[in-house]
């Protein structure tokens, strides 16, 4: 893995402009996406319990479903399942309000302790600034990064605003999307909006074996062959590649075509998304869009950011943070997001545990892009160490690359415990926070020795 010395090479300007205030650390920005990730399943349950309970007669409080059994729909939005927005908080009490009838009626979804408890903190994590949300960024803004926003904070000519936790914006962190009306052949996924960070996120559901989605949901991860995709006209001909490899069950579950009758023919569960999240970029100008996901829901993550960063009309760059990912593409696809990732068109983040077999297959000719982050826990006989940090450049000699690639290899990772979700409590462990408080991904792109190349906006 490589290293990181105090004296890495950085630029210090912005090459992502300085009309934005990025995230100060790792911890923040993985944190956040974190929480946003894993709330979806919680959600999803909810919605579950809310079509149970009309069908019994019973009332479920906080959720309208509809004589079809779909949550009420929003008018403003073409695909929307919800007759609302949820916030973090009003999750809580739809949880609360309901906790008897989800114990009867859903036990093993997680509503019972200790992971409702996880749940909980998750909720109330959400509605309350962490320690780098309490300075708010100066006037000009300041540049992302630990050291630039240190020394603009010292200049006399930058005032630095201080705000508390209640200052936070009211419904900070909103749902504004949930689409699951036809899980059963069709991926799910929900948009957020951040208020407070001013970001919209696309998250997409991982696997799910309880809501009637196991079939589709493991076929597509089994379905493993390459497909032999089209490049994007905005990367054709700036790599030597004239196709790309990428994973088929993942590429065919986003581009397949939609099941609602009431679509026109040609649409695409991709154009639904992007049609969605244009939608709400244009109703918040100003706002970026981030994309996440866990396991199959981190695959899809991938494959849907490095489309829509290639979408002239979404604001440069899209930025993927996903977790357990398993591989996606190939060497092309690898240089394909090299090209957005060098034109500061996307920043891309993998977060996974040690010893994840998941994020170890496929296997064959397929390759990990982006950064990568490997976290660590605390053992029977040991004290967890630092996080590993990687970037798959593509000027490593071949010994690099050979310990690269047996770290992420199915023997490497072979899990019995299968450590396939625990990200919150192994973030949360001393040693992690303070290796993450120390980076920030906009200055991981700017360090050439690590990546392999300079950073050229698009």
């Amino acid at each position: 893995m490589t290293n990181i010395s105090s004296t890495h090479s950085v630029d210090t300007r912005n090459p992502y402009g300085r009309t934005y205030g990025w995230p100060r650390s790792l911890y923040e920005e993985i944190s956040q996406l974190a929480d946003i990730s894993f709330i979806i399943y919680v959600f999803a349950y909810l919605n579950a319990a809310a079509k149970k309970a009309h069908e019994l007669g019973v009332v479920f409080k906080g959720m309208q479903v509809d004589e079809n059994s779909h949550l009420a729909k929003k008018p403003n939005m073409k695909s929307s399942s919800l007759e609302r927005t949820f916030t973090p908080d009003e999750i809580q009490k739809l949880i609360t309000d309901n906790l008897e009838f989800l114990q009867e009626h859903f036990a093993g979804f997680g509503f019972e302790e200790p992971t409702l408890s996880n749940t909980i903190k998750s909720l109330e994590r959400m509605n309350q600034p962490s320690a780098e949300d309490d300075e708010v960024a100066p006037s000009p803004p300041v540049q992302s990064g630990v050291e630039s926003t240190r020394s603009l904070a010292s200049s006399s000519s930058v005032t630095t605003v201080r705000t508390k936790a209640s200052a936070r914006p009211w419904r900070a962190y909103t749902i504004e999307e949930f689409e699951d009306k036809f899980q059963t052949d069709e991926l799910v996924y929900s948009l957020v909006k951040d208020s407070f960070h001013k970001r919209i996120t696309l998250v997409f559901r991982g696997s799910e074996n309880k809501l009637g989605a196991a079939f589709s949901n493991w076929t597509t991860n089994l379905s493993a062959q390459v497909k032999d995709a089209e490049l994007p006209p905005i990367i054709h001909g700036n790599i030597d590649d004239q196709n790309m490899g990428l994973h088929g069950g993942y590429y065919n579950y986003i581009f397949r075509k939609t099941e609602d009758t009431t679509d026109d023919v040609n649409l695409t569960k991709y154009d639904q998304i992007k049609e969605d999240v244009m939608g709400l970029l244009n109703k918040f100008p100003g706002y970026k869009l981030y994309v996440t996901g866990h396991s199959l829901g981190a695959g899809l993550a991938t494959i849907a950011a490095f489309y829509l960063a290639c979408e002239k009309d979404i604001p440069e760059p899209v930025t993927c943070i996903n977790f357990a990912s398993p591989r996606v593409g190939t060497r092309s696809f690898l240089n394909a997001c090299q090209y957005l990732e060098k034109t500061c068109q996307l920043r891309m983040l993998r977060v996974v545990n040690d010893n994840d077999t998941v994020a170890a297959v496929p296997i064959g000719n397929y390759v990990h892009a982006g950064f990568q982050i490997t976290l660590y826990k605390d053992e029977w006989f040991f004290k967890a160490k630092e996080p590993d940090l990687y970037y798959p450049n593509l000027k490593l000699g071949w010994t690099e690359w050979l310990t690269i690639s047996w770290k992420n290899s199915i023997p490497a990772s072979l899990n019995i415990g299968f450590d396939h979700i625990d990200y919150r409590e192994r973030l949360e462990l001393p040693i992690t926070r303070e290796f993450l408080e120390k980076y920030d991904l906009v200055s991981l792109y700017q360090n050439t020795d690590m990546t392999g190349f300079e950073l050229v906006p698009h």
